[in-house]
């Protein structure tokens, strides 16, 4: 695990996301733009397992349903809202329906961003998932948790959503998630 005591749960995201791709050749990471060029230096080392879709948030989901199809274990990033609530019905299909696992990581979850706008905002995404059968889903509370669990969701092979958030505690709250 990296300590890096300064770093955002986004900031610690990127970079153990990038070192899981050198650990795991199963691995690819769906981007909508959002952290894109904290990705640079993973997408020119893997560029077949780094793809950007650019800002088109369904197609996020359903990129990342067809590459658990081929058998790799798809990690998907972006805005809470545009990785939950805006393509719930690919999430429900091309996840879920599909039977495939697979990781969703939020750049920010809930309320983290008043400035950008209600479009944003993502207060109902941990609600939406608990309608779906089959996802666990993660709310760290500090980078060093946020570290942990998308860890263990990397090496899992069930659908797991890591809400990640601006706010974080001063401290870790323990040292494994619940079950580990």
């Amino acid at each position: 695990m990296t300590t890096i005591t300064d770093a955002t749960m986004r900031d610690r995201f990127i970079s153990t996301a990038s070192a899981l791709l050198d650990e795991d050749p199963r691995l690819a990471v769906v981007l909508a733009d959002i952290s894109a060029t904290g990705f640079d230096a993973a997408a020119a080392a893997h560029p077949d397992r780094v793809i950007n879709v650019g800002i088109r948030e369904q197609l996020l989901v359903s990129a990342t349903g067809g590459l658990a199809l081929t058998g790799l274990r798809p990690i998907a990033h972006t805005f809470g809202s545009f990785l939950v609530e805006r393509p719930f019905e690919q999430v429900k299909l091309d996840l879920g329906h599909q039977g495939v696992g697979a990781v969703l990581v939020s750049a920010l979850g809930s309320f983290d961003w008043p400035a950008g706008g209600r479009t944003h905002m993502s207060p109902a995404d941990v609600a939406l998932l608990d309608t779906l059968p089959g996802w666990t889903v993660h709310v760290p509370g500090h980078p060093d948790e946020a570290e942990l669990l998308l860890r263990d969701a990397a090496a899992a092979d069930g659908l797991v959503y890591v809400r990640l958030s601006l706010q974080r505690n001063p401290r870790p709250g323990r040292s494994r998630p619940a079950g580990s």
